[in-house]
């Protein structure tokens, strides 16, 4: 990498984490392009070389958030399904989701009408639900159900961004610290409660 490319690589990369930490706490219309640079310390005529506009920049953001996300649950697509692997696939989803990442396209999905709703479903949620199935193809070719019900997609979907929902909530109750531990709990005992369902091996 040259010189000049590395410094336009870490041009990019310092407005994606500062998109991140700016559109993450506060509403999309309340961030300016001039606000976004000035976090990254570059030229606000970068956003625009980049990512072609504000809106660019913040769908780059959710991208890359949804590929940390469904890294896992790619890579198990095509292995056999344990409650091993399973507890891997959701322990990443926990720690790879920020809780205000599950607000927003929480809120964005269920109070908005707009064009950058119709591109998180058409983009981002379509294509997610598709690995879903595919593992979930997986799964039933391993178990003794036939087929994946629709009470089975929310419930996993539940196991998913439910304690992602609730984070923020649960600790300002002061009913238990939700942190890494926590999830690193939860992963094993929703992957086992899938597992038992499915009758897939079991979580050594």
């Amino acid at each position: 990498m040259t010189p000049d490319s590395q410094q336009q690589d870490t041009a990019r990369k310092a407005l994606l984490n500062a998109a991140r930490e700016l559109f993450l706490k506060n509403a999309y219309a309340n961030i300016s392009i001039r606000r976004i640079a000035d976090k990254a310390k570059v030229n606000s005529a970068m956003i625009a070389y980049y990512f072609g506009s504000k809106s660019g920049l913040f769908r780059e953001m959710l991208a890359s958030y949804v590929e940390q996300v469904t890294s896992e649950l790619k890579a198990n697509i095509n292995q056999t399904p344990k409650a091993s692997s399973l507890e891997g696939i959701l322990l990443n989803f926990y720690r790879s989701m920020p809780a205000e990442l599950a607000t927003l396209l929480f809120r964005t999905l269920s109070f908005e009408q707009s064009d950058m709703r119709d591109w998180i479903l058409e983009s981002l949620l379509k294509p997610t639900l598709a690995m879903a199935e595919a593992y979930f193809a997986q799964v039933i070719s391993h178990s003794n159900k036939d087929e994946i019900t629709m009470v089975v997609r929310v419930s996993f979907q539940s196991m998913l961004v439910g304690p992602k929902l609730l984070e923020k909530p649960l600790n300002e109750l002061d009913l238990g610290t939700i942190d890494d531990d926590f999830y690193q709990q939860l992963a094993k005992f929703n992957a086992r409660l899938f597992a038992s369902y499915f009758n897939l091996e079991a979580t050594e």
